[in-house]
């Protein structure tokens, strides 16, 4: 019967690690001197989650962008962007806390970039 309940939960393990994990953004980072987007979110994986920092290269930002807008087609992306001017250095941030869909699959960023070029950060 011990064997039985340890089949069950093998089971379980295996569909519960095939679940898609998403990558829910909260705000974007970057600034005009680096070559790389701060992604603050949150990792989801069904009724788990994680405080996240993804790192990507800049040149995804288009393909982010324009992701989150077709998912909330009735809020303008642009409303979210703020920007501070520092002596040398400009830095942009994307807020979408007002946002209502900022998931994104995580296998959609494995795809913009390869494994090299995305990195976690965790504290």
């Amino acid at each position: 019967m011990v064997v039985n309940c340890l089949r069950c939960s093998a089971i379980v393990l295996i569909k519960n690690y095939n679940m898609n994990v998403l990558f829910d953004i909260q705000t974007i980072k970057f600034n005009s001197l680096s070559d790389w987007l701060i992604l603050n979110g949150t990792l989801k994986q069904g009724t788990l989650s994680s405080e996240m920092i993804l790192k990507v290269e800049q040149s995804f930002l288009n393909k982010i962008l324009n992701q989150l807008q077709g998912e909330n087609p009735n809020t303008s992306i642009n409303d979210c962007l703020t920007s501070y001017q520092d002596v040398r250095i400009k830095d942009y941030v994307f807020d979408l806390e007002t946002m209502e869909n900022t998931s994104i699959p995580m296998e959609d960023i494995k795809r913009l970039s390869s494994t090299e070029e995305y990195k976690f950060i965790r504290a």
